[in-house]
């Protein structure tokens, strides 16, 4: 026979336990904006470089050095510009499509 209580009003309650609620830890957050930011801001330095250049054509003061500074300096923000848009189109691509397939 199982035992079964009444509740009678005025009577005392059964408590049942509330289920124990699952924390779900998340991730911490990739700094996707602030990459994109310095994406954005080396685009602007690969500009300084460009008018540094002309500013060195115009005045005929720098010699060939100069310019070819420049130049690797561009050479190297444009590489750098390039692996940052990649990596952070990469991840926002994934993230989307990860999105997806749980939807």
């Amino acid at each position: 026979m199982i035992f079964i209580p009444r509740l009678i009003p005025g009577s005392r309650r059964i408590r049942h336990r509330s289920p124990v609620k699952r924390t779900v830890k998340r991730q911490p957050q990739l700094p996707i904006g602030r990459t994109a930011r310095i994406a954005f801001e080396i685009d602007a330095m690969r500009g300084e470089c460009c008018k540094a250049a002309q500013g060195v054509i115009r005045n005929n003061e720098g010699d060939e050095c100069d310019l070819e500074e420049c130049a690797r300096l561009d050479d190297a923000l444009a590489q750098a510009h390039r692996i940052l848009k990649r990596a952070v189109r990469d991840v926002m691509l994934n993230r989307l499509n990860r999105r997806s397939r749980t939807k």
